[in-house]
């Protein structure tokens, strides 16, 4: 029986080359032994030509018909043993070491046709396989000369089928220890390897031991006329059952096709019902990730949402191994992002470094192992644009196909109508230079929390803050610098301010922050960190150095209202920081402390 002998384990380039060396040295020497026995009887060869070319014609047919009874068993079955044992007990020396050589050989060839053989592997196969046979045959016939006195192939008798028994003990412990021999230079583990082997030895190959002894008995009685009917019926029976394995396989695989498509669906329709839900583009990147990693072979995530404004750029997110990490935003244009989102179609590398002459663009890889890549473009169908790209990376070859594609697109299909949601709603409600809340999501928020204060007899307080002499930075440097510097306040404040805290940009340079569940005392604390945050703050504006003060003023409700008026409340907060900007700028003021002289500050 001809077995490839591997455990499932990969092996390194160096064990590989330690297989073949040993593969052809062992074939070398057992055929350069051989031929100093063959060819002194060459007369002894030509007188049994019929029956050797029988005997290795159907050990190299058995090759080739070699079948799988138990798929998880990894082992390919072929019933060249049942001919070998034949041969040792009915042909005396050296005819079997003939039968050996011929069988290696003419199987090696015939298994060539096989389109399942492992072309790249065939050679140092082929020599392993016919080495084996031949030295099994030398041991066998050893043991067949020792037995043939004692209990010879004539009758049916216990002794025949000791002799047969014992052949096939010597035959497959020569055939083990060849295998281990080459499992252990691949640089696989050997014990595994001898479990899994013994394991199923004796349910697969036992039944070498009757199917020789009735060829024997035939071959003693009739001759190569008794034995060959039969043993081609065995073969037939081979053919059949190699068919049924190839048929068992594809039904396998198509079942396992139809598994994965089906894992793949409901894992699509949970993202689909998962990141509808938020309006947030790094948390619907973040549930993708997680999704896409299962049902495909994707550590490395890549999310790119074209960033419209004065320089149009790519906010990314990344994620490595489930973990999500935002990058700095480039520019448009460099590598196959830009390449997508123009294209509007996807884009599939089974090889990137096969490919890399052919690529329409240039490549953006996370990892230099990277090899597969696989992205689609997240469409709009308003203007029918793409507003980014959606890509997985793997650095097994291979490891993306077309079923992946339609996958791949149907969730970035998904993500695009998310995050096209999230930033109309972010238009709605966030401002795009400092992105703290509009003005008009801040007062429904202020009657939401009012309404909330009410039910359950809590409060809150109205911050509003205003950035000292500003105009003159305008002034002096121009409204692009102002922007600027807003833009950086505005980092400032969200960074400021805990997660229920509503912050927004009231107007030019005034900001306002609604502070749930907040008395007075804790107001001022905020107020103090985010004064003194802000009025550290230096930016470089070209040459010059940004740095301002603020003015602060703030409300409580519901002690600074008038039968609950919100409109009360917010003005009772512009007067207090009004009275903080005529008591000369870079101060807090409460609106139970506004001075009793109201004054007007620049």
């Amino acid at each position: 029986m001809r077995r490839a002998p591997s455990t499932g384990v990969p092996f390194p380039h160096q064990g590989e080359r330690r297989f073949t060396v040993f593969a052809t040295a062992l074939s070398i020497l057992a055929v350069g032994a051989s031929l100093p026995f063959l060819i002194p009887a060459r007369h002894l060869l030509a007188a049994s030509a019929v029956p050797l070319a029988c005997f290795g014609l159907f050990i190299a047919l058995s090759w080739f018909l070699s079948f799988s009874l138990f798929p998880r068993a990894s082992l390919s079955i072929s019933l060249d043993m049942t001919y070998m044992l034949t041969a040792l007990a009915v042909l005396p020396p050296p005819l079997p070491l003939a039968v050996a050589l011929f069988g290696g050989i003419a199987g090696a060839l015939l298994r060539r046709l096989d389109p399942e053989c492992e072309r790249e592997a065939y050679w140092a196969g082929a020599a392993l396989n016919t080495g084996s046979l031949v030295l099994a045959a030398w041991a066998g016939q050893w043991a067949a000369h020792t037995l043939a006195t004692e209990w010879p192939v004539s009758a049916a008798t216990w002794g025949t089928v000791g002799t047969i028994a014992a052949l096939y003990a010597v035959y497959s412990l020569t055939n083990l220890a060849v295998m281990v021999t080459a499992v252990a230079l691949k640089g696989e583990p050997v014990f595994p390897y001898i479990g899994h082997y013994l394991r199923f030895l004796p349910t697969l190959e036992i039944y070498a031991i009757p199917l020789a002894l009735g060829l024997a008995l035939l071959y003693a009685a009739s001759g190569v006329g008794g034995f060959a009917p039969l043993g081609g019926t065995i073969l037939f029976a081979a053919a059949l059952l190699k068919k049924l394995t190839r048929a068992r396989t594809e039904l396998s695989r198509a079942l396992e096709q139809v598994q994965s498509r089906t894992r793949e669906l409901k894992t699509v329709n949970t993202i689909g019902r998962e990141i509808s839900s938020s309006l947030d583009p790094q948390v619907v990147f973040a549930r993708i990730a997680f999704h896409l990693t299962r049902i495909l072979d994707a550590p490395y995530v890549i999310l790119s949402l074209r960033q419209r404004g004065a320089i149009e750029t790519y906010v990314e997110f990344v994620a490595r191994d489930g973990r999500v990490q935002p990058r700095p935003e480039r520019p448009l244009g460099e590598g196959f992002t830009h390449w997508v989102v123009e294209a509007k179609r996807p884009l599939m590398l089974t090889d990137l470094l096969a490919e890399k002459d052919s690529l329409p663009c240039a490549p953006v890889v996370l990892d230099p192992e990277v090899r597969a890549i696989l992205a689609a473009p997240l469409p709009v169908e308003h203007g029918n644009e793409a507003i980014g790209v959606l890509c997985v990376q793997s650095p097994r070859v291979g490891a993306y196909g077309v079923e992946h594609v339609s996958v791949l697109t149907t969730v970035a299909q998904q993500a695009a109508v998310a995050i096209d949601n999230a930033r109309n709603y972010q238009l709605a409600t966030v401002d795009q230079l400092t992105h703290l809340y509009l003005r008009d999501f801040f007062r429904r928020k202020l009657f939401e929390e009012q309404a909330r204060a009410q039910r359950y007899g809590s409060g809150f307080a109205v911050v509003m803050v205003d950035l000292d002499r500003f105009k003159q930075i305008n002034d002096r440097l121009g409204h692009l610098a102002g922007d600027r510097y807003l833009q950086k306040v505005g980092a400032v404040v969200r960074d400021t301010m805990r997660a229920a805290d509503i912050p927004c940009r009231w107007g030019g340079e005034e900001f306002a922050v609604l502070l749930p569940e907040t008395d007075r005392e804790g107001a001022r604390s905020i107020s103090e960190r985010l004064q003194a945050r802000i009025g550290g703050l230096r930016t470089m504006i070209g040459d010059a150095v940004v740095q301002t003060t603020v003015s602060v003023g703030i409300a409580i409700y519901p002690q600074d209202t008038v039968d609950g008026s919100l409109d009360v409340l917010l003005e009772r907060a512009d007067k207090a920081l009004y009275a903080a900007k005529q008591a000369g700028r870079d101060r807090i003021v409460v609106a139970d402390e506004l001075p009793p002289r109201p004054g007007k500050a620049a």
